[in-house]
């Protein structure tokens, strides 16, 4: 995957789960844990494409 798309797919699911947690963080706590969980993974991803370009 190119590199800025992998960045901008990110970043719309970053904004998407970021966008849930917030609306359902208070209302309905199983959402709220899967949309943290998705922003976890989503940083580790983002974390180890930083680790690879740094090679």
């Amino acid at each position: 995957m190119d590199l800025l798309v992998g960045n901008r797919a990110r970043g719309w699911a970053l904004w998407k789960a970021l966008i849930t947690y917030d609306y359902h963080k208070l209302s309905n706590k199983a959402i709220a844990d899967e949309q943290w969980n998705i922003i976890n993974v989503i940083m580790v991803d983002h974390l180890k494409s930083l680790l690879f370009i740094n090679r």
